[in-house]
C-alpha cells in the first residue's frame, strides 16, 4: 500500500545505510536483543541503539520489553512488513556482507539456547505420533492466526507456523521463551513471534486469534477455569482451542474422570466442547479436546 510522501522519505533515510540495512536484514529472520546484534554486526552497543532507534520510528522495527531484556523485530503483520519486505527485495541475500550476518546470528541463536536450556526445566515435546494426530485434527480448516500458550521450546510452533497466518508463542518463563527463540528462528521460521505473557492476564486488547492451543498446561494450572476463559477471549467467534493434557496428570489434579472434566471446563469457561480423543504414546496417555469460542445469537444480532 503506497504511503505518504513525508513517511517513504523517512522509511528510506532510516533505511539507506550499511548497518541499518545489515540490521533489517537480521530482525526479518529473528528477535534479538542489542547485545545479540553488536555481537553479531561487531559494532558498539551506543551505536547500534541509535541505529534501532531511528529504524523504530520509521515503523521499521519493533521493540518489546521482556523482564530486563529489550528485543527488537521486523514487523510480523501490516503495513510495516509490506515495507521491509520490499526493501529487503532490493539486496541481494548471497552478498558476502550478509552471509557473514547469517553465519554469526545463527552462533548466537545456538549460544542463547544452550544458556537458556541450562537454567530451565520443561515437559518433554510431543511424540512424532501426537503430532501426526494433532495435525490431522487441525487439518479441516486453515490454522489462520494463531496462539500458542505456553509455549515451552517452541516446538508446536514449530509444527504449525508455516501454515498459520501470524504465530504468536507466550510463555510466563524467559528461560523457556529464549529456548524457543533458539529452536524456531534457528529452523529459519522467522514469522514466528514469542512473547512474555501469563495465561491468566493475556497481553492482547481485542479478539485476534483463529486457533490457539495449549499443550499440557491446564492440570498444572491453579485455576485453569479462568486460563481458559482468558484464551477464549482472545478468540475471534467461532475461532477453536485446542488442549492437549496427560490423561493421569488430569486425573490426579480433577480427581474425576478426565474427558468429563475437560468438557466441564470448557462449558465453564463458555467454549462449546467438541472431540475428546484419547491418543496412547509410549510416554503414556494423552487427550487431545476441542472447542469452539460461540457468539450468542442475541449477542450477534
Amino acid at each position: 500500500m503506497p504511503m505518504d510522501f513525508l513517511s517513504a522519505v523517512s522509511v528510506l533515510r532510516a533505511a539507506a545505510e550499511p548497518t541499518r540495512l545489515r540490521l533489517l536484514a537480521l530482525l526479518a529472520r529473528a528477535e534479538l536483543t542489542v547485545g545479540e546484534i553488536c555481537e553479531i554486526v561487531r559494532q558498539s552497543q551506543p551505536r547500534i541503539s541509535r541505529h534501532l532507534k531511528l529504524m523504530s520510528e520509521a515503523g521499521l522495527l519493533d521493540r518489546f520489553r521482556e523482564h530486563h531484556w529489550v528485543y527488537y523485530r521486523a514487523p510480523s503483520v501490516g503495513a510495516g512488513l509490506e515495507t521491509v519486505h520490499r526493501l529487503l527485495q532490493l539486496v541481494n541475500p548471497a552478498d558476502e556482507v550478509l552471509k557473514q550476518d547469517r553465519r554469526r546470528l545463527e552462533e548466537v541463536i545456538e549460544e542463547r539456547g544452550r544458556r537458556a536450556m541450562a537454567n530451565t526445566s520443561m515437559s518433554v515435546d510431543l511424540p512424532a505420533d501426537v503430532d501426526a494426530i494433532l495435525l490431522r485434527e487441525l487439518a479441516g480448516e486453515p490454522i489462520g492466526a494463531l496462539l500458542d500458550v505456553g509455549t515451552g521450546s517452541g516446538h508446536l510452533l514449530g509444527l504449525l507456523a508455516a501454515n498459520a497466518t501470524r504465530a504468536i508463542g507466550i510463555d510466563i518463563s524467559s528461560d523457556a521463551l529464549r529456548v524457543a527463540r533458539a529452536n524456531v528462528h534457528g529452523a529459519g521460521l522467522s514469522r514466528c513471534e514469542l512473547q512474555y505473557g501469563d495465561m491468566y492476564d493475556l497481553p492482547f486488547t481485542v479478539p485476534m486469534f483463529d486457533t490457539a492451543i495449549v499443550d499440557r498446561v491446564l492440570a498444572q494450572a491453579e485455576r485453569p477455569v479462568a486460563a481458559l476463559v482468558e484464551i477464549a477471549r482472545t478468540l475471534l467467534p467461532g475461532a477453536r482451542v485446542v488442549v492437549i493434557e496427560d490423561f493421569d496428570a488430569l486425573l490426579l489434579a480433577a480427581g474425576t474422570n478426565p474427558i468429563a472434566t475437560l468438557k466441564e471446563w470448557f462449558a465453564r469457561a463458555g467454549l462449546q466442547a467438541g472431540g475428546v480423543h484419547p491418543v496412547d504414546t509410549q510416554g503414556g496417555h494423552l487427550l487431545l479436546a476441542t472447542a469452539r469460542r460461540v457468539v450468542p445469537a442475541s449477542a450477534a444480532a
